[in-house]
């Protein structure tokens, strides 16, 4: 399957609760950096790898993404919507989206991250395991706000460990540092016979990923950069790093 032909599903119908504090209003992926919405950055980077055709599964304040990013053509990429009347979680919005993912592999993307990742290598890798979902697993200095994931030498994913609670309620690290959920996934079709039918919202991080667990899932190591803007702290470092790193289109 070339690039071009590749379908990808970006999850970003969450709420973005832990934001609030600084982007009051909207989608978390609208949440501005350098002046263009983050989600942005995610369509660019899919397209200067040759990604075409984009699924949005979009729930709250769905009309201001309709708004702004309308047909995709604006950035040579052809955009429709999956939209959540309620929130369905990140397994269920996919689900709901099943219809509109004609292909198989497809990729998969949080709104919310973004990762430095060879889609050629993830794909490869996915190919050659013979994997129903693929996680690029980004590394991480420390690993305080994540949880880790372990796999065997052959790169099966085997645990999915959560994080860490201390006792003033904030995470901390299991090690030092490790492998992550990186937020980008390869996933063969065979996924939707894994997911109920919505509501209520399931989770793929928490529900679907570990059900699979040493079962053709597969975990691919990625060492190119990785920001997650979820929590304030997080998306004041974006502001100042992804500028620098991924273009506009």
């Amino acid at each position: 399957m070339l690039l071009k032909d590749l379908e990808a599903v970006i999850l970003c119908g969450g709420l973005g609760t832990r934001l609030r504090p600084v982007v009051p209003e909207g989608p978390k992926c609208l949440a501005p950096i350098g002046g263009r919405p983050f989600l942005e950055f995610l369509l660019c980077q899919l397209r200067s790898s040759g990604v075409r055709n984009v699924v949005l599964c979009v729930g709250y304040r769905s009309e201001q993404m309709a708004e702004y990013f309308e047909n995709g053509e604006r950035w040579d990429v052809s955009i429709t919507y999956s939209v959540e009347r309620q929130l369905l979680g990140t397994a269920g919005a996919l689900k709901k989206a099943q219809s509109l993912v004609n292909h198989s592999p497809f990729l998969a993307l949080n709104g919310d991250s973004i990762l430095e990742v060879s889609l050629t290598g993830l794909l490869d890798f996915h190919r050659a395991h013979n994997a129903v979902a693929t996680i690029a697993l980004a590394g991480v200095p420390a690993n305080g706000r994540y949880g880790s994931v372990q796999t065997d030498p052959q790169g099966y994913i085997t645990e999915f460990s959560e994080k860490k609670s201390g006792a003033n309620g904030a995470s901390k690290a299991g090690f030092a540092g490790g492998r992550i959920n990186g937020g980008v996934y390869v996933l063969d079709r065979e996924i939707f016979k894994f997911i109920s039918p919505v509501p209520p919202a399931i989770s793929l991080e928490r529900e679907i990923f570990p059900r699979l667990a040493g079962r053709r899932i597969c975990g691919f190591p990625v060492d190119g950069y990785f920001v997650d803007i979820g929590v304030p702290e997080d998306y004041a470092r974006a502001q100042q790093e992804i500028p620098r790193r991924f273009a506009p289109c």
